[in-house]
């Protein structure tokens, strides 16, 4: 068994990741629950399961203040 903890190059989301090599898998792919990043493609000789362990705070789409060049 093989654990690891892996985070989303998407949106930082943190995972425990864990590969059992007595057990067979499922040909597949894993995408992150918060932003659908594809985080690994199986081909199913081993079997691998992801936890979220970190969720990351969502902030919202126009957070950042439009730059406003008008001079008062």
């Amino acid at each position: 068994m093989r654990k690891a903890d892996v985070t989303c190059a998407c949106c930082g989301a943190g995972f425990r990741r864990l590969e059992l090599w007595s057990e067979p898998g499922v040909k597949g792919e894993y995408h992150c629950p918060v932003c659908d990043y594809l985080l690994e493609a199986f081909d199913g000789t081993n079997l691998v399961v992801y936890r979220l362990t970190i969720q990351p705070v969502r902030a919202p789409v126009y957070s950042v203040k439009q730059f406003d060049d008008r001079r008062s």
